[in-house]
This record gives structure tokens, C-alpha cells and sequence, in this order.
């Protein structure tokens, strides 16, 4: 391989650092107290606070204060647990994330750790596409821009999740176990270099097993948060196994060793915190805005108590964990993980077909796919009705899997027209992310902010996830709806529903029995005109309180499959309601099977 730097990847480097370093002004510029917090956010920047403060993993009264000082508002979504029976509160989440954001946070403890992870996602992409550059050549740089700016792991920076602290693991844990050695010979594109020539042997023995020992210690980092991740080490063991003969027991008995010593670490640290060593057993329970916190409203000793009583979320039980064997819920789910409008792994992640172009099998880069697909599957298996982690920029779940897909890369590439043919494609599901990557991702309207509107509608609605947007509403009469935008919601009036005269509705109706027909009933401020997607339907019926009836035929249901309630099927319709020439004003709507449709006026 010439070493010398060409044109190509000067300019590779150029545009991967100066994305970085924009990333990292974004970062150090945005204000997250200004944004609502989402998922596990509030739980790991306490958790970091509370290791520079107080120097510990405990849950107390000034963990809480010094939040809402700092934030301006109570922990939303805090997770906390507890030995059984203990009243020792610790948070609920391995502390290795945290370990790594507390020096930032001690800075500031909003601010600092989005400048964190901006420097974690410039420490994986460096490490990534210096690794990469030793196999596949100047090309590196620029593909690594690609793959981290032609998907959505760049708009993780800005977010305080885990994600893309696993997500870093994953790529330097890679990058480490794939890294080859300037002394290897490029005599031919398509075949690989002579066992001699890797220079393996040429290392010095404490470097090598360093390296190895990183490596395990990095992808052991991904799962001790998720155990799923650990089958990301199978291909790098084949690459261990790979190591000149003479090293090879060494390279994967370190590997091993990282993997497990940073276990022991993680479950140690929070073990002698007070809580189980996973961080996903013991007593443990979420706590909200709208519910009481510990130590503020009620002390730690009755922690047990409410947990008995509002119900253990542990990971450990078996209610945790609900499999559903239903071919039509297995087959919906693969769908949507491929193409969803807002988990889709292909929308999101376009680039992970970059690693495939320049694929070679060597040193267990096979199996690199088996293990991602395997990955991927385990968690449609085992969290059927969340397998993305209702997260909202695409499937979070996946991302820490991401990276490891770049690494199928092994031939020399000479140009980077596809890494630009991708992030073309990619631009129509990106263009908003783009434009404002710092910006809250669920728009007001309910809707995903990430994918314009156009792509929006290209894409499926998922319709097993309990967590993609839209507020779920009991009708009645049998029916269940998900309202997939703000410009409808419950009026409280016996299982009706208030819209927005003059404004899009959409939602999703669902029944255990087929809907052939469906009758939809608006207040005497309704107009006399309804679209159901572009057919204009009139009235059937006019109430003498002024309500109008509108039936029509729902046609073949959308799909078919349980849901996350029970084990029966419920048949789901996708509908888009307008309401032609209403006024701008609450409209009330109500709707019942077409057989089933009685008469009853609306209270005045």
C-alpha cells in the first residue's frame, strides 16, 4: 500500500475532521436544558453527578435538588433500584458511562456531557478510519464520514442515552482487533497479503496484548449494557484466532480477559454501590414528573413498598422479558426493522452497505454479518413490541451494532463514489436531521422530526411498537386507536375524540374482529363533508342535534397481528381523515362499528 498521502484521502481527512469539530461546536454551544429530557437521560446525569459530588452511586435528597437546580426541572424518567428489601437507593444503570462523563460533568453538568459525547464520536471515527485506512487506503477517512453522517449516529451526540458511548466501544473495539500493520504487502487487490508479511509477529509483546486487551475491555463494555452485544465478540475471536501462530493463544486469552474484567469491573462498582451488579435487577422501578420521588415525597425505606405495589420493572424477572410466537408479528417486525418510518434500520443507517462493497472474508469478517443479523433478531425475539428501545432518531438499539459492519472492509477501494452515492440517497430521509440535528426530534405535531415528509410517506408505520409516536385511545364498541398526530385527542366524552376543524387526522384503528365498515359521527360543528384519504364521503345520516354520520368501508385491514396488551390478534386499519371546509375550531368526533352503530346524541 503507498503510504504516502494522495489527494483522496487528504480530502478524506479534511471533511471527516471538520465534521468533528462542527459536531463539537454544536455540542458545546447547545443548551440541553432547554429541550425536554427523553429515555434514561435524567438517569445517567445524575448518575454522573452524583460520582463528582458525592463520590458515590447513591440515590439521595441532594442528587434530586442539585438536578432541579441544574435543569430546572424534576428527573423525568429516573430509574432507580435497590437490594431486595434494601432501602439503599443507587441507579439503575451499569456506571460505566457514567465514570466516563463525570469529569465533563464536574465542569458542567449540562453542557459538559454533550461535549463527552461529541469527543467520543470523534475518538471512534479517527480510531475507525485510521484502522480502516491500513486495509482499504486513502478511501478511509471519507467512508467513515459517510457512514457517520449519511446515518443518524452523529444526532446521538446531542442526546444523553448510553448509545453512543456503546456505540464508540463497539467501533475502537473493532478498530483494535482488526488493526493491521504498515509492513504488510499489497501485491495484489483481490487477494489477501501472506501470513508473513501481516507483521503481527513484528509487534512488541506488551503492545499486542495491550491491543487485545482493549479490545475485549471495549466490546465487553457493550454488553454489559446489553447481553445481546456480546455476540459481536464471536468475530473477534476469529480475528484473534487469525494472530501469527505463535501469539494466537495469547491474542484470544486477552481478548477474553478484557471482556471479563471489564464485566467484573462494572458489576463490582455497583454491587459495592448497594444495588444488583447488572444494573437491571433488584427492586427497580422508573419514576416520572406526574408520580412522587423518594426522598421528597416519601423517604427511601418505604421504597420497597412502592415497588411491591406500582410493580418491579427488573430486567431479571419474567414478566420482563415477554416472547410472542406469532409468525405474523415475527414477520410485521422484520419489516419494520428493515423499513419502518421510524426504526427502520435502512432509512437510518443507509451506509452500512459501504462495508459490503469492499467486503473480504478474512480473519473472521464473515461472521461479522451472522453476528449483527443474530443480534437483531434476538431483540425482535425477546422485546417484540419495543425492539428499537423507543428511542426517536431510528433504532437505537441497533447503533452500538452499526460500526461493527464497517469493518467488512478489507480490499483497497480507490475512489469514493459510492460513500457519495450513499449519502445522496440518504438525503431524503436525513434532509430535516440536517438542517437542524440539534433540534428536539418529535415535532410538535407527534410526528418523527428525522425524515422529511415526503420519505415519511414511502415508509410503514409500525404498527407492533408500543413506543413509536402516537397517543393510544380507548373507544370503545371494541375499538382501539393510536392517533398519529396532535390534531386530534381524547375529550373524555364516553370514548370520543376532539379534531382539529380543519386539520389532517391520522390514526391508526385497530379490533379484534374485522372492521368491513366503520361509522364516524361528528358533533353539529362538523361539516357535511369528509375525506377518507382521497375519497369524499357524505352523510348517512343527520342527527336532530345537528351531528352528522358518515359510514364507510374500511377495505383489507393493514395488517394483522397481536398486541403488546395480550396474545390475540387485532386487525388494524391506517386511516387519513379530513375535514373539508370546517372551521377552525374542536370538532367532536366519535366512531363505531358500522353493525353496531346506536344512536346517541351528544351530551350538550
Amino acid at each position: 500500500m503507498d503510504l504516502k498521502r494522495s489527494p483522496l484521502e487528504i480530502t478524506g481527512w479534511a471533511v471527516l475532521v471538520l465534521l468533528l469539530l462542527a459536531t463539537l461546536i454544536g455540542a458545546a454551544q447547545l443548551d440541553r436544558a432547554k429541550l425536554p429530557l427523553l429515555g434514561d437521560e435524567a438517569t445517567y446525569a445524575m448518575q454522573a453527578s452524583s460520582l463528582v459530588h458525592d463520590l458515590d452511586l447513591t440515590y439521595t435528597r441532594q442528587d434530586y435538588d442539585r438536578f432541579v437546580a441544574n435543569w430546572g426541572v424534576p428527573p423525568e424518567g429516573l430509574i432507580l433500584q435497590s437490594r431486595a428489601g434494601g432501602d439503599r437507593l443507587v441507579y439503575a444503570k451499569p456506571p460505566l458511562y457514567a465514570l466516563a462523563l463525570a469529569p465533563f460533568a464536574a465542569v458542567s453538568p449540562v453542557r459538559g456531557p454533550v461535549v463527552a459525547n461529541a469527543l467520543l464520536l470523534a475518538a471512534a471515527a479517527l480510531l475507525a478510519a485510521a484502522s480502516l485506512r491500513r486495509r482499504i487506503g486513502p478511501a478511509a477517512p471519507l467512508w467513515v464520514a459517510a457512514w457517520v453522517y449519511a446515518s443518524v449516529a452523529f444526532a446521538y451526540v446531542f442526546w444523553g442515552e448510553s448509545d453512543l458511548f456503546l456505540f464508540t466501544a463497539v467501533a475502537a473495539g473493532f478498530a483494535l482487533a482488526y488493526w493491521e500493520n504498515r509492513w504488510e504487502t499489497r501485491s495484489s487487490r483481490d487477494q489477501p497479503p501472506a501470513q508473513i508479511y501481516e507483521g503481527e509477529d513484528t509487534v512488541p509483546p506488551r503492545a499486542f496484548l495491550a491491543r487485545w486487551l482493549g479490545a475485549g475491555a471495549l466490546l465487553g463494555t457493550a454488553a454489559v449494557y446489553r447481553p445481546v452485544y456480546l455476540v459481536l465478540l464471536i468475530p473477534a475471536f476469529l480475528a484473534a484466532w487469525g494472530a501469527p501462530a505463535a501469539r494466537r493463544g495469547k491474542a484470544v486469552a486477552a481478548l477474553a480477559l478484557g471482556a471479563l474484567a471489564i464485566a467484573v469491573l462494572s458489576m463490582s462498582i455497583q454491587w459495592i454501590a448497594g444495588g444488583d451488579p447488572t444494573g437491571y435487577g433488584g427492586q427497580r422501578q422508573g419514576i416520572y414528573a406526574r408520580e412522587a420521588y423518594p426522598e421528597v415525597a416519601y423517604p427511601a425505606a418505604r421504597w420497597s413498598e412502592r415497588v411491591v405495589s406500582g410493580g418491579n420493572s427488573s430486567w431479571l424477572q419474567a414478566a420482563a422479558v415477554r416472547p410472542e410466537l406469532s409468525l405474523t408479528l415475527a414477520g410485521w417486525n422484520a419489516v419494520y426493522a428493515l423499513v419502518g418510518r421510524n426504526v427502520g434500520i435502512l432509512p437510518y443507517f443507509l451506509p452500512l452497505f459501504l462495508g459490503f462493497l469492499a467486503f473480504r472474508g478474512d480473519r473472521g469478517r464473515w461472521a461479522i454479518p451472522l453476528a449483527v443479523v443474530a443480534a437483531v433478531l434476538a431483540f425482535l425475539v425477546l422485546r417484540p413490541f419495543n425492539f428499537y428501545g423507543g428511542g426517536p432518531l431510528g433504532n437505537r438499539y441497533f447503533l452500538p451494532l452499526y460500526p461493527a459492519l464497517w469493518f467488512l472492509a478489507a480490499r483497497p477501494v480507490r475512489a469514493a463514489g459510492a460513500a457519495w452515492a450513499l449519502a445522496v440517497l440518504a438525503f431524503p430521509f436525513l434532509e430535516p436531521l440536517w438542517r437542524q440535528p440539534t433540534a428536539y426530534p418529535v415535532a410538535e405535531n407527534g410526528e418523527n422530526r428525522v425524515v422529511s415528509d415526503r420519505a415519511r410517506r414511502w415508509l410503514p408505520y409500525e404498527t407492533t411498537q408500543s413506543s413509536v409516536p402516537g397517543q393510544q385511545v380507548a373507544i370503545g364498541n371494541g375499538i382501539w386507536v393510536k392517533l398519529l398526530n396532535h390534531n386530534a385527542w381524547p375529550s373524555g366524552n364516553r370514548g370520543g375524540l376532539r379534531v382539529a376543524g380543519g386539520s389532517p387526522v391520522e390514526m391508526l384503528l385497530g379490533s379484534p374482529k374485522p372492521l368491513p365498515a366503520i361509522d364516524v359521527e361528528l358533533d353539529r360543528n362538523g361539516p357535511s363533508r369528509l375525506l377518507v384519504g382521497a375519497n369524499e364521503i357524505r352523510p348517512v345520516l343527520l342527527e336532530p342535534n345537528g351531528s352528522v354520520v358518515f359510514e364507510f368501508p374500511l377495505g383489507k385491514a393493514r395488517a394483522v397481528h397481536p398486541l403488546w396488551w395480550g396474545p390475540g390478534d387485532y386487525y388494524l386499519y391506517e386511516l387519513d381523515l379530513r375535514l373539508p371546509g370546517a372551521q377552525t375550531l374542536p370538532i367532536g368526533m366519535r366512531l363505531w362499528p358500522a353493525e353496531n352503530f346506536v344512536r346517541t346524541p351528544w351530551i350538550k
